[in-house]
């Protein structure tokens, strides 16, 4: 039961994380 909870509440937080992490790495990327 643990291991959903755990997985429903870090899966999000983690997904959003690396999106946010490609879209600034993109956005540097444009700049350059």
């Amino acid at each position: 039961m643990i291991d959903k909870i755990f997985t429903l509440v870090i899966a999000p937080v983690f997904v959003g994380l690396v999106l946010e992490m490609i879209s600034r790495w993109l956005d540097e990327k444009d700049d350059n």
